[in-house]
């Protein structure tokens, strides 16, 4: 369980075309990292933030126009209702109003209505099962639809991103090459970069979010701040926090409410030992978009801070925000030490539904901690065959390591873990110090996190 697999190395076939160098240096030009542009989007990762984009990349439209348009479009006109569904989910997707997603779910089922097979409609529906969490309704009808229309990209897309939540990388990144033969956009080169990402391979992440932004809607300031995110995000993977840090604040320059760029900032201030600046920018993402996830970081940052009550409080209201995350439920309380059989049974229910790798890392910390160790070291070796570079698949790795008392491989990662990112909540962060203080196998790892 300790190396990438094959998929990392996997040929793509990419247009040729020049694309901006970009400089890792902490001497970064700020301009030339603007021009990087975008990769409009990709899909939720372990407890990071991301969006889908909507079927067409226009630019959001305002909320006055939005209600203008919400008001005009009449019930029995089907393109109206398609039109209103394409802005409410390309404005959810800015803002991460769930209502919204809701709203145009409703208005693209109006048009499928009186035109069942209208393309767009379909689309938003697609998106809606994505938003749902409900991946096997959504994998079977983008297949279905992928069928039907051959020669749309967005469909094959739609159809990788479901077999990307369902754990089948393999088809995931058959059905993104058709998208790529079909219609290369940054669209495109971001869902391959993403892939690149869970595959281990930061470098060639990179580069292709590079090629997306050669495509990308430059005057669209939620797509450059988004790209901005994707490229900060990747410079955590390889290492290079400062210059994440970079993407990140100038991400905020352009799109000042980005939750994603408030938490990416939030990391590496973390990470730094920046107490204050970290706790400004965890509740700036929360304000701006209050997910449990968020929540949760937060928490960690006030718990750091020696603010317990404070973080005890967060943590609870993230738990009843997230009641209807049975992956999210898991992990919280694994992290809390509390309710060991829920937080088994709900990872467990949650591997039903998806086969990801995070799921499978859940499932393996739930497993470790209930000293199941040989089914958890089946399931951490799932978990981490891809080579995906996160700081929790590395910190379970080494709980099941140093269960099975396999020092070195507990070493490495658990020094991994602690070098990661996300960073690991703070009781995570002293028990991986103190199996390495003692030698990182030497022990079964306890019941308690």
């Amino acid at each position: 369980m300790t190396g990438p697999s094959s998929m990392s190395s996997r040929t793509w076939r990419l247009p040729t075309r020049a694309i901006p160098d970009t400089p890792r240096s902490l001497a970064m030009d700020r301009q030339r990292l603007l021009l990087l542009g975008a990769a409009a989007a990709a899909l939720t990762v372990g407890g990071l933030s991301r969006v889908l984009i909507a079927p067409h990349p226009t630019a959001p439209t305002p909320p006055s126009g939005l209600t203008r348009l919400e008001r005009s479009a009449r019930p029995d006109d089907p393109r109206a209702q398609a039109m209103l569904a394409t802005a409410l989910v390309r404005e959810a997707q800015r803002t991460g109003d769930s209502a919204l997603y809701h709203r145009a779910v409703l208005a693209a089922r109006q048009t499928l209505a009186v035109e069942p097979d209208h393309p767009e409609a379909l689309k938003v529906e697609l998106l809606g099962l994505h938003q749902g969490h409900r991946f096997q309704e959504m994998l079977s009808l983008s297949r279905r639809l992928a069928e039907k229309h051959p020669s749309d990209a967005f469909f094959h897309g739609l159809y990788g991103d479901a077999l990307l939540e369902v754990g089948r990388y393999d088809e995931a990144a058959e059905a993104y090459q058709r998208m790529v033969d079909l219609k290369p956009s940054s669209a495109t080169y971001t869902r391959v970069g993403y892939l690149r990402l869970l595959e281990g391979d930061a470098e060639g992440a990179l580069e292709v979010l590079k090629l997306a932004a050669t495509s990308a809607d430059q005057t669209d300031s939620f797509a450059v701040a988004s790209a901005l995110c994707e490229l900060g995000e990747t410079w955590l993977a390889l290492g290079e926090p400062d210059t994440a840090l970079d993407a990140f604040t100038l991400a905020l320059e352009r799109e000042p409410g980005l939750a994603r760029a408030h938490l990416g900032r939030g990391h590496v201030l973390r990470a730094r030992g920046e107490v204050e600046p970290a706790l400004q920018a965890y509740r700036a993402a929360v304000e701006s978009r209050p997910l449990p996830q968020h929540r949760a970081f937060l928490a960690d940052a006030l718990e750091a801070a020696g603010r317990s009550t404070e973080a005890a409080a967060q943590r609870e209201q993230a738990l009843t925000e997230g009641r209807d995350d049975a992956r999210f439920q898991a992990q919280m309380l694994l992290d809390l030490g509390r309710e060991p059989d829920r937080a088994e049974a709900l990872a467990r229910e949650e591997y039903a539904r998806r086969q990801d790798v995070f799921t499978e890392g859940v499932l393996a910390y739930a497993l470790v901690l209930a000293g199941k160790t040989g089914e958890a070291h089946e399931s951490i070796t799932r978990a981490t065959r891809l080579g995906t570079r996160d700081a929790r698949l590395q910190y379970v790795a080494g709980l099941v390591a140093s269960a099975r008392k396999d020092t070195a491989a507990a070493r490495s990662h658990l020094t991994a873990a602690l070098k990661g990112f996300p960073p690991l909540p703070p009781a995570q962060q002293a028990r991986a110090r103190s199996l390495l203080d003692v030698g990182a196998g030497t022990q079964a790892a306890p019941s308690h996190p």
